[in-house]
């Protein structure tokens, strides 16, 4: 992806974490210079004890000044580091004569190469830095130069390891300015594709709520209404009219629902649900349709509020589906919490059926029941048999 198609805020983002990262790279080379100078210089016979100690003096200013550079950036301090360098050299080099040996030759090579040279890292984004780099370059090689007397075998190559030292600072901050933004520009590019999905996935998410929530109200009652609401009390058909009516109109107006009930959904969000005002809420419901219902077992389930919620809408339309296709007009539903799985039976004795039988795409029970238990992380199992009744167990762990 190319940075001209990021946002203003991803592009300025961008930037400030690879200025952070320039910054950092410049640090840790030039810090690395610092440490194998001082090195050298402790070896033993590399310089007299006065000119050991100016020269640790010099590094350790160095050091600071570096790490005021790339935590505070500004070109005072940037322009105090390479004069730090430079008087650093100068310090190990007049002591010797010009006469450099392994160690004194060493730490200048380390001054010259990553103690200043890591600079050019961060002085490659304008034409401007550009310049500054160049000067910094031919400033440094030239101070090696002057300061050499006579005909000195080391000069060359320390020449050679300043030079390449400034050519891999240069070389690296290039790289990362050029790359850094089409990798920060892929990784825009995925993480709008993960929102992307995300949202298609909530969209999905919430079609299937929808439409477990009109097969709960909704078609229920019109189904009652297909059979002209045999075994139910005008009342409670009224009632339940009145309450679907009333949720489709708040639904229309772009409230979201948050179910407590079968029947009964409210349109705010509840952190939990009170479980014994809504099973009692679900035997005087079902008995006014004519389904007595025969509670076993715990009144109080340690779930959560989102597992409870879906617990109790699967038990709901599980009783919805004992009135409707059983043939009895009883139903038993025992309750149990054993610490680690939540545990609903519901229990009748009618007509049963062949589980095999119930089409995978059929919304009543896959959908409101297998499917709610399912997205909870729990597992619905089904005993039934054709004339033989039907057990159903919910389980959802905790």
């Amino acid at each position: 992806m190319s940075p001209k198609r990021l946002s203003p805020e991803e592009r300025d983002r961008f930037s400030w974490q690879l200025a952070r990262l320039l910054y950092r790279t410049t640090r840790l080379f030039g810090l690395a210079g610092v440490v194998i100078a001082v090195l050298c210089l402790s070896l033993p016979g590399a310089l007299d004890l006065p000119s050991y100690v100016a020269c640790l003096g010099l590094l350790f200013a160095l050091a600071a000044a570096l790490i005021l550079a790339t935590y505070r950036p500004h070109p005072l301090w940037m322009i105090l580091s390479y004069s730090l360098g430079l008087c650093t050299i100068c310090a190990i080099y007049i002591p010797t004569d010009g006469q450099l040996n392994v160690a004194t030759g060493s730490a200048i090579s380390a001054v010259g190469a990553w103690g200043i040279g890591s600079l050019a890292t961060i002085l490659v984004s304008a034409w401007g830095q550009l310049i500054m780099l160049v000067l910094g370059f031919t400033g440094t090689v030239t101070t090696i130069v002057l300061l050499s007397t006579g005909v000195n075998p080391r000069i060359l190559p320390l020449l050679v390891f300043v030079s390449v030292g400034w050519g891999v600072s240069t070389m690296f901050g290039v790289w990362l300015r050029s790359s850094f933004p089409r990798v920060m520009g892929r990784v825009a590019s995925i993480g709008r594709a993960h929102n992307v999905e995300r949202r298609a996935t909530e969209t999905e998410t919430q079609r299937h709520r929808d439409a477990r929530l009109l097969h709960d109200t909704v078609l229920a009652t019109l189904t009652l209404l297909a059979h002209s609401g045999v075994g139910v009390a005008p009342e409670a058909l009224r009632s339940q009219a009145e309450s679907d009516g009333a949720l489709l109109t708040r639904l229309r107006l772009g409230e979201s629902p948050s179910p407590k009930a079968s029947g009964g959904y409210t349109l705010t969000n509840t952190a939990e649900l009170a479980l014994g005002g809504t099973l009692e809420a679900l035997k005087k419901r079902f008995s006014s349709m004519g389904l007595d219902i025969n509670w076993h077992g715990s009144g109080q389930l340690g779930l959560p509020g989102t597992k409870l919620e879906a617990f109790v809408l699967a038990l709901s339309e599980c009783l919805e589906n004992v009135r409707r296709h059983s043939g009895q007009n009883v139903a038993h539903v025992t309750l149990s919490d054993d610490g680690a799985i939540v545990r609903g039976v519901v229990t009748d004795a009618g007509t049963g059926f062949d589980p095999a039988a119930i089409a995978g795409g059929r919304l009543g029970f896959a959908d409101s029941v297998v499917a709610r238990v399912r997205d909870a992380g729990g597992s619905v199992r089904v005993f039934s048999a054709p004339a033989a009744g039907t057990t159903v167990v919910l389980e959802i762990p905790k």
